[in-house]
């Protein structure tokens, strides 16, 4: 009993001991797969509810932190964006918007972020023993998780040729129909002629008469078919496809930009006025302007599209100028002037003509 006695003690600070570490990695744990948590959820594409996006559903966020949350209650929970960090480490902001893990700046708008930016949510718990035997201050368990979300992601329709083959057009041979001859020819019909009738004894007729039985072979009946002119059918001919390499190659000069205008000039050499099967552009829409890029209209050789686009790369639907021969031009007129270019820029051009189908005009070749 005394040996217990002085044991008991021991033992009962070693298993509170292993309580209360337990409880702070779990406390610790609870706060790391938080702010993972929240992170994960406001990195994630598309709109949940209404207008705004999953990175600026601060309610939401909050709300997937608060899930994890066991044996504590989270003090606060910060939420902050920055545009990723330098190979040194160090975080690039975006203006106007503190990176600091400690600021919350959700909600943020639509207008100042790009692809590639990131969302950081911070979670911030206190810990505090069970029993006070010690005077122990609470300790402050912080958590932060950063995630890259994107904004938006060109589709293509197809994938771009490398490289091209013009194609070759054979024409078809002519089509000759012999008809076959008529196989009900009219058959001519047979005239028989009738002998007078004699009015004479048989004896008599015998007698003066000798007969010789012979045996007359009816007439040979004879066709003789119409002649029919052989009708020959002709095929009409084949369109000459049009050659788009070579000579007659289509090309083009580089990308410029003039103020809110991004343009590129057409060289059609093939001598005739094509047609485009598409039209795809990117530009830096998120940080290209002040703040922002829209795309309003297209101008090609005296035809022009108007609308409001803002995406980092499209394809202008319902648009199939024609080219002309000659030197043309292609403009892209955006709502402000075009301040800052980033490398994305692009403009693709597919012709649908006959021998040059798919043939891409890519500002990058």
């Amino acid at each position: 009993m005394v040996e217990f006695m002085l044991a008991l003690p021991v033992l009962i600070a070693l298993i509170y001991g292993v309580i209360e570490v337990s409880r702070l990695v779990f406390i610790f744990a609870s706060a790391a797969n938080a702010s993972r948590q929240a992170a994960r959820y406001g990195a994630g594409s598309g709109q949940p509810e209404g207008d705004f996006a999953y990175y600026q559903d601060c309610e939401g966020i909050r709300d997937a932190a608060n899930r994890s949350a066991i044996l504590a209650e989270f003090e606060s929970i910060n939420i902050t964006y920055d545009r990723g960090v330098t190979p040194n480490g160090e975080q690039i902001p975006i203006p106007n918007i503190d990176p600091n893990p400690d600021a919350d700046t959700c909600p943020i708008g639509d207008d100042i972020i790009s692809n590639g930016d990131r969302i950081i949510v911070q979670v911030t718990v206190a810990y505090e023993p069970i029993l006070s035997i010690i005077n122990i201050e609470p300790l402050e368990v912080v958590s932060a998780n950063a995630r890259t979300f994107l904004i938006a992601v060109p589709i293509y329709g197809s994938a771009f040729p490398t490289g091209f083959k013009a194609e070759t057009a054979t024409p078809s041979k002519p089509v000759t129909f012999t008809p076959f001859e008529p196989l009900n020819t009219p058959i001519p019909i047979r005239t028989f002629t009738l002998q007078p009738t004699i009015n004479a004894t048989y004896e008599a007729i015998r007698t003066a008469f000798p007969r010789t039985p012979t045996n007359t072979l009816p007439p040979t009946i004879t066709f003789t078919p119409s002649i029919t002119p052989t009708r020959t059918i002709t095929a009409s001919p084949t369109s000459t496809p049009i050659q788009c390499t070579g000579d007659f190659a289509v090309g083009h000069g580089p990308l410029m930009f003039d103020k809110n205008i991004m343009y590129m000039d057409i060289f059609n050499n093939t001598e005739h006025v094509l047609t485009t099967a598409s039209i795809y552009v990117e530009w830096n829409h998120d940080a290209g302007g002040n703040p922002s890029l829209r795309l309003g209209q297209v101008r090609f050789a005296k035809q022009t599209w108007s609308g409001s686009l803002f995406a980092p790369s499209t394809y202008i639907t319902s648009f199939y100028p024609f080219i002309p021969t000659g030197t043309s031009r292609i403009e892209f007129v955006f709502d402000e002037t075009y301040t800052l270019q980033d490398g994305t820029e692009r403009i693709i051009i597919n012709i649908g003509n006959p021998g040059c189908t798919n043939y891409p005009v890519d500002s990058r070749h």
